[in-house]
């Protein structure tokens, strides 16, 4: 199930990258909101469906496909702009994960040594 969940974060996050047009203006710089919890959502479910993947590997390649997707996005949508902080907010997307993540398990480990 978790796997599942995974395919479709990546596909809601394909849909929203690669579409021809940006996605309207909530407010101002609203996309770069858009892109931190993206890359927030799709970390963490990446870290739950990949559980037995190691932390380093996987959040590794989550950080190294944070700037990559910006720069394959321009690529295939040339009139979509590159931009250095769609990169910044999906770094700091999936910083945030990895805090959720570590601080998630060692909660989990201190009730089961309490246990």
């Amino acid at each position: 199930m978790s796997k599942l969940l995974f395919l479709a974060c990546c596909a809601v996050m394909a849909y929203g990258l690669f579409r021809p047009e940006p996605p309207p203006d909530l407010f101002e710089e609203s996309d770069k909101f858009l892109h931190l919890a993206a890359f927030t959502g799709l970390a963490l479910v990446s870290r739950i469906a990949f559980a037995r993947t190691p932390g380093w590997l996987l959040w590794g390649l989550l950080y190294l496909q944070a700037p990559l997707l910006e720069w394959l996005q321009h690529s295939l949508q040339p009139h979509r702009e590159f931009s250095h902080l769609d990169i910044l907010a999906n770094l700091c997307g999936i910083s945030i994960a990895l805090a959720l993540w570590i601080a998630y398990d060692q909660v989990r480990r201190r009730l089961l040594d309490a246990a």
